[in-house]
């Protein structure tokens, strides 16, 4: 599934990311585990969320406050932890914080500049039962992009 933001989107995530990245450098040890700028992950990882809250036709989590709970979005009473990638070819990564407190899905999504593809989901009892767990300083579990489901399936469903 492609879904192509305007620009006025572009900007509403631009916002949000940056906002969030300025709070969560206030209040919260940094838990993300990559070489990208930590403003450009959180300005993808909101257009992320802002893409599957468009797809689902749900609103999507506009607090910028200190966040408690791993769930990007709820739906239908479902917790969602959206995972955002510039990487084609990515793959799911979580840690043990999420397999402690896990969402009800995952839903991955690739950004390419304002064209978001949105690869599938996984169920969080599949996905750690599917996952490789990654030893080293920053243990994680990843799921391989064909490992989940396709992403009209999760609408339905």
């Amino acid at each position: 599934m492609i879904i192509e933001l305007n620009r006025h989107e572009m900007h509403i995530c631009e916002f949000f990311g940056s906002i969030r990245r300025k709070n969560a450098m206030q209040f919260n040890y940094d838990r993300q585990v990559s070489k990208q700028d930590p403003y450009d992950m959180d300005i993808d990882g909101f257009t992320g969320e802002f893409v599957v809250a468009k797809f689902l036709n749900v609103m999507p989590d506009f607090t910028i406050n200190e966040r408690k709970n791993p769930a990007d979005l709820i739906c239908q009473g479902k917790t969602i932890d959206v995972k955002t990638t510039r990487n084609p070819n990515g793959h799911i990564y979580v840690t043990d914080y999420h397999k402690n407190n896990p969402c009800d899905f995952y839903v991955q999504v690739i950004l390419s500049d304002n064209i978001a593809r949105l690869t599938g989901w996984i169920d969080s009892k599949t996905l750690f039962e599917k996952a490789t767990l990654i030893t080293g300083n920053h243990p994680s579990y990843c799921l391989k992009q064909s490992d989940l489901f396709n992403i009209e399936s999760f609408k339905r469903g």
